[in-house]
């Protein structure tokens, strides 16, 4: 990214890890100076402390300023191929429940929200020690299903070596538009059109869904000059279109669909303004 900024500056990475992202987004909020010279990396949900009020996110995503995403991260539910739920129809049809593991309300905020709009029924098992021991689950019988990024889950084993067996199949995607690598897989907002969702549950997608969209994101501090933050957005905007990164991309095969920081914006301005019942919904599944 230095390459498209006047002077060509050294970008120096530091991890700062904590509370998913929030030390990080604390940081970038109220302790970096304005002047574009500290950028943030934060994960795709941090904007969800914010919506939940967790005290810890001393932050308002509306005010800072979003650079770009190269990505989107869609959430894909997998279910063993063994059972008898070959559709949404059939697991809300069904008298038995199918099994789901995860390792927190967190990561299958997919499967909770399914219950509560569209009325699909699931009994969810969690407290495994993250994705890869809930998968192992999933082989040994434990569980049938669990909900992931799909990204993942189209490039990387056991998923790979489970597709040339035929050994799961795909239930929903939480995109707005299917996925290539899953084009007969419907996507939550199928469904929601086909059992006739309320606006109410359509506004909490909205905001469970934020986070695919906002992938991968870049965030600057607030009160960044307005050319400055010009400047960022049009050097990241470009080195998303670099031959050498674009390169790398393939070669690397990671997803890439990249997201600008004028739509990042106006995302985070939708998801932090939702009426009270919509929030109280979002905190039922969540937990809080």
């Amino acid at each position: 990214m230095s390459k498209y900024i006047p002077g060509n500056p050294e970008l120096v990475v530091q991890n700062m890890p904590g509370g998913g992202s929030l030390v990080a987004t604390n940081y970038v909020y109220s302790v970096a100076k304005p002047d574009g010279l500290t950028l943030g990396m934060p994960n795709q949900s941090v904007y969800m402390g914010q919506v939940v009020g967790d005290k810890e996110a001393r932050f308002d995503v509306q005010k800072l300023n979003w650079i770009g995403s190269p990505d989107r991260n869609t959430t894909l539910l997998y279910i063993r191929a063994d059972t008898p739920y070959i559709s949404m129809d059939d697991v809300i049809k069904a008298k038995v429940p199918p099994k789901c593991g995860g390792s927190g309300r967190d990561s299958s905020s997919l499967i909770f929200a399914l219950e509560d709009l569209i009325g699909a029924r699931f009994e969810v098992v969690l407290g495994y020690q993250g994705g890869s021991q809930t998968d192992l689950a999933v082989e040994r019988g434990e569980v049938v299903c669990r909900s992931m990024v799909l990204g993942v889950h189209f490039s990387r084993q056991p998923f790979t070596l489970w597709h040339s067996k035929n050994f799961d199949r795909h239930l929903v995607q939480m995109g707005r538009k299917r996925e290539d690598r899953s084009a007969d897989t419907p996507t939550l907002y199928e469904l929601m059109d086909r059992y006739k969702t309320p606006e109410r549950g359509r506004q909490l997608a909205t905001v469970l869904t934020a986070g695919e969209n906002f992938g991968h994101p870049m965030i600057a501090p607030p009160s960044v000059s307005p050319d400055r933050v010009k400047l960022l957005r049009d050097a990241y905007a470009k080195t998303l279109k670099d031959p050498a990164f674009l390169a790398d991309v393939k070669k690397q095969e990671f997803d890439f669909d990249p997201v600008s920081g004028e739509e990042l914006q106006t995302l985070a301005k939708t998801v932090v303004n939702q009426p009270a019942p919509v929030i109280d919904r979002l905190k039922k599944i969540l937990g809080n």
